[in-house]
């Protein structure tokens, strides 16, 4: 490692101005286009209402990827109904996707790992835009909502000069558990934009997302420098319970403390190469430090369920915390950093094609198409 890749000094946990450096907010933004809206779906069939008003608006398809509650005979009435174009799929464990080392290194990890299959979702869009030579995609959440047809439009003329743009969240914060309960004892908390409400430059430079939470963080960090996002229009995130079940907060800790870490370099070239088993040392040091203090602030301003249930979860993400070992983030992001290579030649090997439904058959899977009528 270079010394100009090392920082100085270890950098504090929490800086709530960092995140800032990496937005461009653009009141004015070109009209554009995307080519489809990409919906990882795994809630009732009504919640891709939304989406699929915005598709019959903007005459772009709804990529739908259905599992767990949803059901993709069930979302393809719901677009017969709204008259809404429509490529809907079920999605199961068995994809033709790459397997990823850093997917598996983690999945090793039972009290690290995250049982989600957003990512996968994602990948399957990002692919099938590969063999149907789409451009742009917007990646829309299934509790994402007010999402303005012309926000869209301006979101994908914004990829002609930065490879991600994406949506303000005025909605319910959408954050970790344990910025939640930080912004709950009244500490200052920001949010960041992701992948719920962005779109991206598909090309063969275009990154995949791990299995992970805060996947999208990473896949703005790619190869080098961190990329700067511009930001256009607004969205709705429907609000959620964080503290629902403290299993949340386990499933999230390893990925908020990985991405937090690797965004509190944003400013270097490099970030990883940074990111050594001392900074991690200190990090995790400091994350620990910061919990306790947020447990300490809860105690003294909240004696009831809701505090109760707040404490556990933060009580979780303490003992998670605990565990991770500054060799293993360093280990994780250098299999990361392998996969890259490996889902840049997976792309490179896609057949091309103009049919959707032959796409995802190359993938594996069985998509159902819902064209409106003339």
């Amino acid at each position: 490692m270079t010394a100009a890749l090392q920082p100085s000094s270890p950098r504090p946990v929490r800086d709530p101005t960092f995140h800032r450096q990496l937005l461009v907010h653009l009141n004015e933004a070109p009209s554009g286009d995307v080519s489809a809206l990409v919906v990882p779906t795994s809630r009732d069939p009504i919640a891709m209402r939304p989406s699929l008003r915005l598709a019959h608006e903007l005459d772009r398809p709804v990529v739908a990827l259905c599992s767990q509650w949803s059901n993709a005979a069930k979302v393809r009435r719901e677009a017969e109904i709204l008259d809404a174009p429509l490529i809907v799929v079920e999605v199961g464990k068995a994809t033709g996707l790459p397997e990823f080392a850093c997917d598996t290194l983690l999945a090793g990890q039972k009290r690290l790992n995250r049982v989600n299959d957003v990512s996968v979702k994602r990948n399957l869009g990002l692919a099938v835009a590969r063999m149907l030579r789409w451009p742009h995609l917007a990646f829309l959440d299934d509790d994402i909502t007010e999402v303005q047809p012309d926000t869209i439009r301006k979101v994908g003329g914004l990829l002609e000069g930065f490879r991600v743009s994406a949506m303000r969240n005025f909605g319910y914060p959408d954050n970790s558990v344990v910025c939640h309960a930080r912004r709950e004892v009244g500490l200052p908390q920001d949010t960041f934009v992701g992948g719920g409400a962005m779109a991206v430059r598909v090309d063969p430079g275009t990154p995949f997302f791990p299995t992970i939470y805060n996947e999208d963080w990473l896949f703005l960090v790619g190869r080098r420098r961190i990329e700067r996002v511009a930001v256009h229009g607004r969205v709705r995130q429907e609000p959620y319970d964080p503290y629902r079940s403290p299993e949340r907060a386990r499933s999230e800790e390893f990925g908020d403390c990985l991405a937090e870490g690797l965004f509190s370099l944003w400013d270097l070239e490099n970030p990883r190469l940074a990111a050594d088993e001392r900074f991690w040392q200190s990090f995790l040091a400091d994350r620990k430090t910061m919990i306790d203090d947020i447990l300490g602030r809860l105690r003294r301003l909240r004696q009831d369920e809701r505090g109760n249930r707040i404490g556990e979860a933060l009580k979780v993400a303490r003992a998670c915390c605990e565990v991770i070992d500054p060799a293993f983030c360093v280990a994780y992001l250098r299999a990361w950093q392998a996969d890259l290579d490996v889902w840049k030649q997976f792309q490179a090997g896609l057949p091309e094609h103009d049919d959707p439904v032959a796409a995802f058959a190359a993938l594996g899977l069985k998509a159902y198409v819902h064209r409106p009528a003339p």
